[in-house]
């Protein structure tokens, strides 16, 4: 009886450290992409803060 669910566990198990890599990238992906998106924003904050202060002027 458990022969023939050999096959489909095996795959399973085979499959398993590849979903893990997967969600390691697209982890590794979406913090990139965060981290992007925090850096443009602290950039362009800070070029308002530029033109504000040197209007000021």
């Amino acid at each position: 009886m458990n022969d023939r669910f050999t096959g489909y566990h095996k795959a399973r198990l085979e499959a398993c450290p590849t979903r893990f890599f997967v969600a390691c990238a697209i982890l590794a992906l979406l913090m990139s992409m965060l981290l992007s998106a925090g850096l443009a924003t602290n950039t362009v904050l800070r070029k308002e803060w530029q033109f504000k202060s040197d209007a000021r002027t």
